[in-house]
């Protein structure tokens, strides 16, 4: 599908080369991103309520992304549009919301917008929304971080908002079938999602995103997509950190992924009982085997 050209300006500045950090929840996004954010000349986002809006619009219709290809990107852009915005009241280096500005400068780039030259997001669940932002931003660079699927699973089950996701009439998932969303691709994994443990369910939208992610290696090519794998990190941030400034052309600073992040593996060890390591094992076995988690 031939994709249309784009010119986004933000903060004075034309957007170019946007980088989004993709990975199932509790994969280690929030690490690798605020390495990112931290380069200079870097502005990275999460959680902009217009674009978590824009995102789960997408999640809870995937076939949006298809069927309005170009009314979803402008979607897309419009969020970013805003929640890239660097003013007096939503710089993090400026005195904030509370400080008194004049009304005239509320809404105009800050003295410190100059220095954002480049852009990114590491929303939550950005990562179902991925080939939407690739038909938005045709020269968007994504970062994709991969977990052992049992540590995922383990930081889901502790996660009051992830578990939310998984009750019954959030989302509509028998009208928008399959769903990457929630790992649902065979007509027996509707059956496995509303009767499963939630240790299940967690292991069906980590599986979910695992297939995704190989999608997108497979329609975005290796020259954009940049995969990091979680494990990896912890001992490896020198490596890491370069691989990050080849693939992004920012100043990615080693110490910054040591900083404050507890990078440690297995702790499903701790924290799943057997049966609910026999649920994800009997989702998932198949791609935790394919990636190395034995």
């Amino acid at each position: 599908m031939k994709q249309s050209s784009y010119i986004l300006v933000v903060n004075r500045t034309t957007v170019r080369r946007p980088v989004f950090v993709l990975g199932a929840p509790h994969s280690g996004v929030p690490g690798i991103a605020r390495a990112l954010s931290r380069a200079p000349g870097f502005h990275v986002v999460a959680g902009a309520s217009g674009v978590l809006n824009a995102v789960y619009a997408v999640a809870r219709r995937p076939s949006l992304a298809q069927e309005k290809v170009s009314g979803t990107a402008s979607l897309l852009r419009e969020a970013y549009a805003e929640a890239w915005q660097l003013t007096p009241l939503t710089c993090p280096r400026c005195p904030g919301p509370y400080a008194r500005v004049p009304a005239n400068a509320s809404a105009e780039p800050c003295e410190h917008s100059a220095d954002a030259q480049r852009y990114g997001d590491a929303s939550p669940d950005l990562l179902f929304c991925a080939e939407a932002l690739y038909a938005a931003f045709p020269d968007a660079l994504f970062v994709q971080v991969i977990r052992d699927g049992r540590d995922v699973v383990a930081g889901m089950l502790d996660d009051e908002r992830a578990l939310s996701w998984l009750k019954p009439g959030l989302m509509s998932i028998d009208q928008e079938f399959p769903n990457h969303f929630f790992g649902l691709e065979k007509e027996s994994d509707l059956e496995t999602f509303q009767n499963g443990s939630d240790a299940a369910k967690c292991a069906m939208r980590w599986r979910g995103a695992v297939r995704m992610h190989a999608r997108l290696r497979q329609g975005i090519g290796a020259g954009r997509l940049l995969t990091v794998r979680y494990e990896d990190v912890r001992g490896g941030e020198i490596a890491t950190a370069r691989r990050l400034r080849e693939f992004t052309g920012a100043r990615v600073s080693a110490t910054e992924l040591m900083d404050g992040r507890d990078w440690r593996a297995g702790r499903w060890r701790d924290r799943l009982s057997r049966e609910e390591y026999g649920d994800v094992n009997a989702v998932a076995a198949v791609e935790l085997s394919r990636l190395g988690y034995q």
